[in-house]
């Protein structure tokens, strides 16, 4: 209902949360074929943590190229320490990304 006034779709997973990538999967899936070319941008999270998998290994789990055929897909990864005095620089790229994408879809609105 919602996707379609959507300029993008933004999925965060656990990327040290293992038993739950499947769960995490069937989701993503369930709502990107709803529409097949809105931008999908996925923060594997908890990449600061010894047991995360790494960012091939979300990308496999999530069996993302079944679904990036006609879409702009990014798959990036992300911390945040405890206390908030670090912070990824996936973070700056995640805002940059979406602001880039504002202003394609606000030229396309126009």
């Amino acid at each position: 209902m919602y996707l379609s006034r959507a300029f993008a779709v933004v999925f965060v997973v656990d990327s040290a949360d293992h038993g739950r990538l499947p769960l995490a999967k069937r989701h993503l899936h369930q709502l990107i074929q709803q529409d097949s070319v809105v931008p999908l941008l996925v923060l594997a999270n908890k990449q600061d943590l010894q047991n995360a998998h790494h960012i091939p290994e979300i990308h496999d789990a999530l069996a993302l190229s079944e679904i990036c055929e006609n879409r702009k897909l990014f798959l990036i990864g992300t911390y945040v320490t405890k206390d908030g005095s670090e912070i990824s620089s996936g973070i700056q790229d995640t805002k940059e990304f979406l602001a880039q994408l504002l202003l394609e879809h606000s030229a396309e609105m126009k």
